[in-house]
């Protein structure tokens, strides 16, 4: 009976050992955490961008859009971004705590706003912002 506990204590023990978050730089500026969340989008490493989104069903929603945009695109379309710059315009701070950077990139050269918000896990970014419509 020891035996089959030990074993099972063990095997659960390493279980969750392989199960490591991922080792993703924790953004500590507003322009770490826009930047590290536009990179990993202009990349395609989806998992890497969803580290530096704040984690809400709405910035959810917003995030899968902008994955499904990226794999709708062709091939050589992807691969121009991933060669894209990122071209800051502005980095507005609203307070301590929010700050909006204003920004585009070398393929699309269209300007976005993204706002990045301080969070205990480091800078992270709020879609709601970028994707709510002005009234």
């Amino acid at each position: 009976m020891i035996k089959k506990l030990f074993t099972l204590v063990f095997a659960s023990i390493c279980l969750l050992s392989c199960q490591q978050q991922p080792d993703f730089e924790i953004a500590t500026s507003p322009l770490d955490g826009g930047r590290y969340f536009i990179e990993s989008c202009l990349q395609g490493e989806f998992k890497k961008a969803k580290f530096y989104l704040i984690s809400d069903s709405a910035n959810q929603g917003h995030f899968e859009q902008i994955t499904k945009n990226y794999y709708a695109l062709d091939k050589e379309g992807r691969q121009q971004l991933r060669q894209a710059s990122i071209q800051i315009n502005e980095i507005s701070a609203i307070d301590t705590s929010n700050s909006v950077i204003n920004y585009q990139n070398s393929f699309e050269k269209v300007a976005h706003k993204l706002k990045v918000i301080q969070t205990k896990e480091g800078w992270k970014v709020d879609l709601k912002y970028s994707y709510t419509p002005e009234l």
